[in-house]
């Protein structure tokens, strides 16, 4: 089960802070800022890769995108108003009925799944899984599994943490404790992976590469800013599946 995928402290953690999740000041404060960046990112994916948004004005009308590890639906809310058939699957149960409270009455799906042994009716045009291969033992077999839930052609948008020094320092260190963007113990540097392993994994399995671009923090700004040059610490990884 991911429960057993996650050290105890992790998953205390996202259990005991889901009431947070729209706190724009509360523990996933730091997620409340980086939603902006994470909706244009997404946004221009589709625009470029998808051609079934080719054939609309609006924008992700009628595409079914999955979000595996909603949380507390902070990525499903924007999406859905921006006309996508959404659902929005996490394995605690807590951020699943917060999300749900939450969205009053969007047209979103949120489902209770053990990620692991997931059955889903559908194939989706897009797979969203941001900020959680980080805390599984073993991404890849996550990666197999919902491979199948991918349509041909179909778009698959992964957020990650790499694994080096700047980012033990960064993520760990400087994050959770200095300026406490996380909770405490949320992430274990042995998880971070690298950018050549995420994409050389993806590649062998006939999901292909087509864009890594980085989440680049500005001091000075104190802002957020995407750079396909810079995937020290925080990236996107975007791949599409072979027919």
């Amino acid at each position: 089960m991911i429960k057993k995928s996650l050290k105890s402290s992790e998953f205390d953690n996202f259990t005991s802070f889901a009431k947070d999740w729209w706190d724009p000041f509360g523990n996933y404060k730091i997620l409340h800022t980086l939603t902006p960046l994470r909706i244009k990112y997404i946004k221009s994916i589709f625009r470029d890769y998808c051609p079934k948004l080719k054939k609309t004005n609006k924008f992700f009308y009628n595409l079914d995108i999955l979000d595996l590890g909603c949380g507390g639906g902070l990525i499903c809310e924007p999406l859905a108003r921006l006309g996508a058939n959404i659902t929005g699957i996490d394995f605690i149960k807590e951020n699943i009925d917060v999300a749900k409270k939450h969205a009053r009455d969007l047209n979103i799906k949120y489902l209770h799944r053990n990620l692991d042994t997931l059955k889903l009716p559908k194939k989706y045009d897009g797979i969203l899984i941001l900020e959680v291969l980080e805390h599984l033992d073993d991404w890849k077999k996550l990666i197999i599994n919902i491979k199948k839930f991918l349509k041909p052609k179909g778009i698959i948008i992964i957020s990650t943490i790499n694994r080096n020094i700047l980012a033990k320092v960064f993520a760990i260190y400087v994050a959770e404790n200095i300026l406490k963007w996380v909770p405490k113990k949320t992430h274990t540097f042995e998880k971070f992976i690298k950018p050549k392993e995420l994409t050389s994994f993806l590649n062998k399995n006939k999901i292909n590469v087509i864009d890594v671009t980085g989440l680049v923090f500005k001091p000075i700004s104190s802002e957020w800013n995407l750079d396909k040059n810079k995937h020290q610490i925080n990236y996107f990884c975007t791949a599409i599946k072979s027919n």
